[in-house]
Parts: structure tokens; sequence; C-alpha cells
């Protein structure tokens, strides 16, 4: 199902963050990259940028499954921060929290979740009417036999069939 959406409405606001969000994630990793010199810090972060790039493109052109990933999308991503910033608690481990580690891991997040919540409550799947008394099949053959019409012309119509009477029987030869 597809919503209908106006141009610079919520689905081109949408698009934007979440090519922002993409902009950043890639940065981020250019940087990890640069200093842990190791390809596979990589995987993670781009296979996020290409499923982020899909969901943006389908929220622009309408899918209703678009907006319900990137919903599901970006809450994963507000919880993996939050539970980030509560291991960061612990003395082992350490948790910078920066501007744009903000901006990226919480407003684009929240803003995501209130316009895919509001478009999604705005254009609700139309529930299905009430059943209803079905009308009584109608059937598609006549009750009328075969043979007295319906085959088109030039077609061998067929003979009626003609009461039969019954034949007396034959009295019995004997003797021969």
């Amino acid at each position: 199902m597809t919503i209908p959406a106006e141009r610079g409405g919520s689905a081109d606001v949408v698009y934007l963050l979440l090519l922002l969000q993409i902009g950043f994630g890639l940065l981020a990793m250019v940087g990890e990259l640069l200093f842990m010199a190791n390809p596979l810090y990589a995987i993670v972060p781009v296979a996020k940028a290409v499923t982020l790039f899909v969901v943006a493109t389908k929220v622009v052109s309408g899918r209703r499954w678009a907006w319900v990933t990137a919903l599901v999308f970006e809450g994963l991503s507000l919880i993996g921060f939050w539970l980030s910033l509560m291991a960061g608690l612990l003395p082992v481990l350490s948790r910078t929290v920066t501007l744009a580690g903000l901006i990226t891991e919480v407003a684009i997040p929240v803003t995501v979740i209130y316009f895919a919540v509001r478009v999604l409550l705005t254009h609700r799947r139309p529930r299905p009417a009430k059943l209803t008394r079905l009308r009584r099949p109608v059937d598609p053959w006549p009750p009328d036999p075969l043979w007295t019409d319906g085959l088109p012309v030039g077609w061998p119509q067929p003979i009626a069939p003609q009461p039969v009477a019954p034949q007396p029987l034959a009295p019995k030869e004997v003797g021969r």
C-alpha cells in the first residue's frame, strides 16, 4: 500500500534526515578505519548505510513498509544509544557524548520516529467492511435441456429423443 505524499512533506523531511544519518555514519566509519586499520570495522556501517538508503528512497515513494522499517530501525538505534550510555557508566568502559553523537543518535532518530508515527496514524489501512450477506449465486447453465437451443448456428443440432413405445413380443416359434 502506498501512502500519498505531498511535495516538501514528511516523506521529504525523513528522506533528508536519513541521508544525513547515512553521511554521518559513513564519516564515522572512515575515522574508525583510519585509527583501527582493520577493514572489518566497515561491514556494519556500510550495511546500515545501504539499508537506510533503500528505506529512505522507499519512504519518498510512499511505501508503508518503509515507514514501518524506518520506525523500527530508528527505535533500535535509540535503544542502542541508551544501552551504550548505560554501559559507559561502568568504570572499565567509557562513553564520550558529543554534539554530533547526540544529533545522529538521539535527535535524528526521535524526529524520524515522530514523523513515522504521525504518517502511519494519519494514513491507516482501511478496515474491511462488516460481513454482509452474499447474493445467491447465479447458475450459469440454464435448466433447459441441451437440445432446445443454445448451440451456435452451423453446429450440428442434436435431435430431441423420441419416446419409445413398447413393442409387443412376437410369439415364439416352436419346433424348428
